[in-house]
């Protein structure tokens, strides 16, 4: 991996090791009373030509390529914070990446329709706080966990592939 090279423990990021895990971004409440969400896409939204570079691909990298990633994790950015801390450019001004940038990006890129993406709701108070603070690893895992459930039963056809247009 260019960007980070190896962390601490010699590791190295394979970039898409990992291509069916999920990111979730933090979707703000609407004005309507709406609660807070989690827009979930996959990876390859990252690379969208929406999300500007290069965060977006170091995002793709550190989301798909972490060694410890598995098939169908469920990945916030706080959770990626949170691993970044383990490479020497450990922050993400150090890496020179906006990662809030790309996650708004990929959420305007969804309500246009350039992404796909399945919005899940419901947040509470303290889950939408432990999106935004990454020492809340686990009222992360708790949410992780209930919303591994809904996009368990959810329709397949969120997953294809954008068209890229």
């Amino acid at each position: 991996m260019g960007q980070l090279g190896a962390n601490a423990q010699g590791e190295v990021l394979k970039a898409g090791r990992v291509p069916d895990c999920y990111f979730g971004v933090f979707l703000e409440p609407a004005d309507d009373g709406q609660d807070a969400g989690v827009l979930v896409v996959g990876p390859a939204a990252l690379l969208h030509p929406v999300v500007p570079q290069p965060d977006g691909t170091v995002l793709y990298e550190l989301l798909t390529g972490h060694p410890e990633r598995l098939p169908q994790d469920l990945v916030f950015l706080a959770d990626l914070s949170v691993e970044l801390r383990a490479w020497p450019a450990d922050t993400w001004v150090k890496v020179g990446v906006d990662p809030q940038a790309a996650s708004h990006a990929v959420v305007a890129g969804w309500q246009r329709g350039d992404l796909l993406g399945l919005q899940l709701g419901g947040l509470t108070a303290e889950e939408a706080l432990a999106l935004q603070r990454p020492a809340m690893t686990l009222v992360r895992a708790w949410l992780r966990d209930r919303l591994a459930r809904q996009l368990s039963q959810a329709d397949p056809r969120w997953r294809r592939p954008s068209s890229g247009h």
